[in-house]
């Protein structure tokens, strides 16, 4: 009884209604001023019926969620039936007709064929792209937050109402009853009844499930927005304008694995099934008996329809999981731009030191020239003579086997150690730290000490004797070094021609020459050990590894799952041992036992990814990916082809050009070559119009990229350009134009002009 009141009528009035009340302050002052006076006045309250009490209790609950839920049915039909169709309608596959099948299979193949599904794809698109993203699924947003808290709320307000105006309505005060505003009502309820106040376990769990019922929706719609990514790896995967029945799975898992989906894709069976043609789970008896295409492959209409339409029939991909994608392909593309960061860093240390072996070389080459010339270099080589640095005089002993101990001999030598960096130019030696004579070891005796020529005692500052051009003791322990890479018998720092002749080598092996140089002195700084084995796999070039399937993904922004599809295409064209026919099947081991193939079986393989490509072209390029002219390529650099093919294709879907550095990457030249030529390219174009490459590149007309090219390839076969300017026209962002990077890709870089090929040359 405590919950009542009894008013001075003998009514009863809920006390929980007269504390709710949306009464002003005064009205709630006057209610407290009746109940005190109930309480505070002496006279005699009338009894209460505690049955009829119990029976208005009965009537009014604290707790109406379950009565609320339950009329309301607040399920996935409830959900659905609010959501906007028309979203969905925007994003539907459309079904191929039968005219468009025979036309695709009957007129279009290969490159063609691939072109117009981008075309057809890019169109979609721009239909689908006309609402926002945030606006077009508004909808979803309304069912997940708003709807199951406002239907509530007005279930709430009507069962009030009700309650107000029924057989209870006698229950309310009437100035309670006056004073009432649904809106109010409907706004407090909203605020008890929001997710973020609500703490009852039935109104969290319905929460919940339409949070997971939008975050599927969402998901469905995001998924088939994603037409133009599935359409790009879909077209990885084609084998003269088709994907083999055979390959879709692949084409699945590399989709999943594009999208970071973490297998909800590639592990449906409702997307498997579809993906066979099999509609049965869809239970539309339309679909079910639509007749398959008998083809052995599937254009992207038709395998886009297959798999949209299980997107839109069941809940294959959470909106979450495909953010969670997106987070970690970002994640991915940021790891790769660091690694390309330190890709650059590395090629411009590697420019550098090419660029100092370049030097060096060159300045051996002169320097090699003027010391064959000299008469005294020549009597070491050729008479027997040796250079010991003793001052002998003409009438003493061995005068007639001694070289001069000074001289412009000595200067040529001592220039020749600084290029090897055993001495620096200012006169300090690499191969020992103080300037007294050393014990030394030799390669096969015990040892020997340097013999100090005689001017080299009567002369005490190093800078003297290089001024002197004597053959002093710096220069002799410097020489025992280069007598110590070629074992010599003695290494006692004498010049005599074994030694000589092997020591001047031809300028092209300068460099090699230089690199033993410098292990030497390393070991020496570690220890001076002396083991053979070691020292000669030390001084064994650097064996060029391949790179790992990994790092082929990460480079070509590839995935796995068409790597080793493109593996497999290699392996399949790999020619039988014709000598054993009883052999297994050749196999490809990259990348620690790599297959190649020949040039003929590279032009059958690429007629399969690239079926319109000329003779010419194909030349061009084969040329330029075989760098050793070996007429062999194996697997690496056939994947770097279809990628570079895949950058050309996809380039007028509206794929960002490539830099200049990428370009240099790509063609494997200098960077200041790349750029000297667009420059030209710059000069070519009309007066006023400046090339903006790569963000606003501008076109080039066929006739007078044909005229710049003849200038920069003198003697360029016209037919061929043309076939090359054809085929790169295929893929242009403007018909009978061509950008900067497609002029590079109609030139032979092979056949520049010697002085510019010297000028911007790499070795």
């Amino acid at each position: 009884s405590s919950s009542f009141a009894s008013m001075r009528d003998g009514s009863l009035l809920p006390i929980r209604a007269l504390a709710s009340s949306s009464a002003p302050p005064r009205s709630r002052l006057a209610g407290r001023s009746v109940m005190e006076g109930i309480v505070r006045t002496p006279r005699k309250v009338p009894g209460v019926d505690l049955h009829a009490v119990r029976g208005a209790q009965a009537y009014m609950p604290n707790d109406n969620v379950a009565e609320i839920l339950k009329g309301l049915k607040l399920d996935r039909t409830f959900f659905a039936e609010r959501i906007r169709p028309e979203a969905l309608q925007l994003l539907a596959p459309e079904a191929p007709s039968d005219a468009l099948a025979k036309t695709l299979a009957a007129e279009k193949s290969g490159r063609d064929a691939q072109k117009d599904s981008i075309r057809r794809t890019r169109r979609k698109l721009t239909v689908m792209n006309v609402v926002p993203t945030k606006v077009a699924d508004f909808d979803i947003y309304l069912n997940q937050a708003v709807m199951p808290v406002l239907a509530q709320a007005l279930d709430a307000l009507c069962r009030q109402v009700a309650r107000m105006r029924g057989h209870d309505g006698h229950l309310y005060d009437p100035e309670v009853l006056a004073r009432f505003n649904p809106l109010t009502w409907l706004g407090q309820q909203l605020l008890r009844t929001h997710p973020r106040c609500a703490r009852t376990p039935r109104r969290a769990a319905l929460y919940r499930t339409f949070k997971d019922w939008a975050d599927w929706e969402k998901g469905r719609r995001e998924l088939l927005r994603r037409r133009d990514e599935i359409s790009r790896v879909f077209n990885g995967f084609m084998l003269r304008g088709v994907v083999s029945n055979q390959t879709v799975p692949s084409v699945l898992v590399a989709i999943d694995d594009t999208l970071c989906l973490e297998g909800a894709l590639k592990n449906s069976e409702e997307i498997k099934a579809a993906l066979r043609g099999d509609f049965s789970f869809t239970r539309d008896p339309q679909l079910s008996a639509r007749k398959q295409s008998s083809q052995e492959g599937l254009y992207f209409e038709e395998f886009w329809y297959r798999l949209g339409t299980a997107i839109m029939r069941h809940d294959i991909v959470r909106y979450s999981l495909i953010l969670r994608g997106e987070a970690r392909r970002k994640e991915a593309e940021a790891e790769l731009a660091e690694w390309k960061s330190k890709q650059a860093l590395a090629e411009a240390e590697r420019q550098a030191e090419d660029a100092e072996k370049r030097r060096l070389t060159s300045q051996y080459g002169t320097l090699h020239e003027r010391l064959s010339a000299d008469e005294t270099i020549r009597s070491i080589l050729e008479d027997g003579k040796i250079l010991t640095g003793d001052d002998v005089r003409e009438g003493d002993v061995g005068f007639e086997h001694e070289a001069p101990p000074s001289g412009p001999h000595v200067k040529l030598l001592a220039e020749f150690l600084s290029l090897l960096g055993l001495v620096k130019d200012g006169g300090d030696d690499k191969a020992g730290e103080d300037d007294q004579v050393v014990r030394t070891p030799c390669a096969s005796r015990g040892g020997t000490i340097l013999r100090p020529s005689t001017k080299a005692h009567s002369h005490s500052k190093p800078s003297e004797s290089k001024d002197a051009n004597y053959w002093d003791d710096h220069l002799a322990k410097a020489w025992g070094v280069l007598q110590r890479i070629h074992h010599a018998e003695l290494v006692d720092g004498v010049v005599d021609g074994d030694t000589l002749k092997q020591v001047l080598v031809p300028p092209v092996g300068f460099n090699m020459l230089k690199a033993k140089v410098e292990y030497e002195l390393e070991r020496q700084q570690e220890g001076g050990k002396h083991d053979s084995d070691d020292e000669k796999e030390a001084l064994r070039l650097p064996k060029q590894t391949k790179p790992t399937k990994e790092q082929l993904c990460r480079q070509l922004g590839m995935t796995m799952t068409r790597l080793d599809w493109l593996h497999k295409l290699f392996e399949s064209y790999l020619l039988p041992d014709s000598d054993d026919p009883n052999a297994a099947p050749p196999c490809c081991l990259y990348p620690e036992c790599p297959a190649s193939l020949k040039k003929e079986q590279m032009r059958a393989l690429i007629g399969e990814v690239e079926p319109n490509l000329s003779n010419a072209a194909f030349d061009a390029r084969f040329a330029r990916i075989d760098k050793d002219r070996s007429g062999l390529v194996e697997f690496d650099e056939f994947a770097t082809w279809v990628h570079s093919s895949d950058v050309r294709v996809t380039g007028a879907a509206g794929v960002q050009k490539m830099t200049f550095e990428e370009l240099a990457a790509r063609y494997e030249e200098p960077l200041e070559l790349i750029e000297y030529l667009h420059s030209m390219f710059e000069d070519q174009l009309p007066d006023g119009v400046e090339d903006c490459y790569p963000e606003e590149p501008v076109g080039l007309p066929k006739m007078e990229a044909f005229y710049l090219a003849s200038l920069i390839i003198p003697g360029l076969n016209k037919k061929e350009f043309e076939e090359s300017f054809d085929f790169v026209d295929t893929s242009s962002r403007q018909k009978g134009y061509c950008d900067f990077d497609e002029f590079i890709e109609l030139l032979d870089l092979e056949k520049l002009p010697a002085e510019l090929r010297q000028r911007y040359s790499e070795n």
